[in-house]
């Protein structure tokens, strides 16, 4: 099956996530959260201050910096620039249907 990736802004907090679902009957008088993320289901209520290490979004790693100088190999050099392209088309895809991105928080 082929993969795919959605780009949105990372939240700090299990509370602060699109895929929470809150609708659920309070436990022990207090509201109830379930990540919705699909195979997750956990019950992350605890999690109000802090994502938990189990959580599944990863923050997109960041770019490779320009060499400022001195010599780099040529398959370092592809590499690299390789490495943010791939980035750069990510941030744009999400830019130009109306996300947030890293580079543009607001969309």
């Amino acid at each position: 099956m082929s993969k795919a990736a959605l780009v949105m802004d990372m939240p700090e907090s299990c509370d602060m996530c699109d895929f929470v679902d809150d609708e659920q009957p309070p436990r022990y008088g207090e509201k109830t959260l379930y990540c919705g993320v699909p195979g997750m289901g956990e019950d992350v209520t605890d999690y109000i201050e802090c994502r938990p290490e189990s959580c599944p979004l990863r923050e997109l790693p960041e770019k490779i910096p320009e060499l400022k100088s001195g010599y780099e190999d040529l398959s370092t050099s592809i590499r690299r620039v390789g490495w943010n392209a791939c980035l750069d088309e990510i941030l744009k895809e999400s830019q130009n249907e109306g996300g947030a991105s890293k580079t543009n928080p607001t969309g």
